[in-house]
């Protein structure tokens, strides 16, 4: 064989192995992908006297039992911190401290609580963690429910003991000028409760997720499909159903109603959100208030703020603090709604 044969055959073999490694290193990276594989996981069970439900987009391979735990756990704390209905709460613990007794608070808790204390100053007064009391008296608390409207006197008696003016919080430390007030951060808690569920799944490096506990909710990233997570807007009826859809681009969504939680009380039906001005439950045209905010806790307590207020103040305040707010207002008629859309919360709506 001639020198130019050599050169074309050596030329030859390596082109053939030059295929052959590409040819591996695409059948590699091929199973590479298929390892890789996002998948989809639903955890989901009670919490907090309601159901949570968390969707996370993952790749294989990824340890799910031990996210659940951690993420279990992260609840836990909270309901343990914040729960009028755990003896050993730090909530309990305050609350049955005496006047001006300091009461040094977790991290958790002082977050929630200077959070609530900003919301109650920015409301005027409408978010007001210190109506514990009247929740119970009402029948909304851990005493369970009643079938009598409490009297006029029982109400009145509680008003010196309500109003977040009386909590002082120093640095991490909390007191109360009255003994007898009670506070009750269920309004709260549970958007608290959501942002921990996401900060847990960030940390241990997932970045697309849905977390939902008690119709609070936070998304991350992108569902399964590659869109942006879609979250429906209920029918402010009992029997539910979905209004709108808005998306939820790194956001948070909450919404509070007076169709879910409600009592019947002497023939009329009483909401669980206690106006701090009245003392007694809300009766007034706002069926419905979902707001959309970066954190979770900030929607759960301004949604709150907004039932409490009613539609005409409601509308002022999301106007006048541009709060991306979607309200439902009662007509005139039977089933018929006004829809309030703040512009903050119309880039939002499919």
């Amino acid at each position: 064989m001639d020198k130019a044969g050599r050169i074309n055959e050596k030329n030859s073999e390596l082109s053939s192995l030059f295929l052959f490694v590409l040819s591996l290193c695409l059948l590699v990276s091929g199973c590479d992908q298929q390892a890789h594989k996002l998948q989809q996981t639903v955890f989901s069970g009670p919490i907090m006297g309601t159901d949570y439900r968390i969707t996370l987009i993952h790749e294989s391979g990824a340890d799910i039992k031990a996210v659940e735990a951690e993420v279990l756990l992260a609840m836990q704390r909270v309901n343990q911190s914040m729960s009028n209905y755990i003896e050993s709460s730090e909530v309990s613990v305050f609350n049955a401290a005496g006047a001006l007794q300091q009461q040094t608070l977790s991290e958790g808790f002082r977050a929630v609580v200077a959070e609530s204390l900003d919301i109650s100053k920015r409301s005027q007064g409408a978010f007001d963690v210190t109506v514990g009391e009247l929740v119970n008296l009402w029948g909304f608390g851990p005493d369970g429910s009643i079938t009598k409207s409490p009297s006029e006197a029982k109400i009145e008696a509680l008003r010196d003991s309500i109003g977040y003016q009386k909590l002082k919080l120093e640095g991490n430390r909390l007191s109360k000028s009255h003994a007898e007030l009670k506070i009750n951060v269920s309004a709260i808690a549970k958007g608290y409760a959501v942002d921990q569920v996401a900060e847990t799944l960030k940390k241990l490096s997932f970045n697309r997720f849905l977390v939902n506990i008690g119709g609070e909710l936070r998304a991350a990233g992108r569902s399964l499909s590659g869109e942006l997570w879609r979250v429906g807007i209920e029918k402010p009826h009992v029997l539910g159903g979905i209004h709108r859809v808005a998306v939820l681009d790194n956001q948070s969504i909450a919404t509070s109603g007076d169709y879910r939680n409600y009592l019947i009380i002497d023939g009329q039906q009483f909401s669980h959100t206690i106006d701090p001005k009245t003392l007694k439950p809300v009766l007034h045209k706002l069926a419905l208030s979902s707001v959309i905010s970066d954190q979770a806790s900030t929607a759960d307590a301004l949604a709150t703020a907004l039932m409490a207020m009613g539609d005409v103040r409601a509308v002022d305040f999301v106007e006048r603090e541009r709060i991306a707010a979607y309200l439902l207002i009662r007509g005139d008629k039977e089933g018929e709604y006004i829809v309030h859309i703040s512009e903050e919360f119309k880039s939002n709506l499919q």
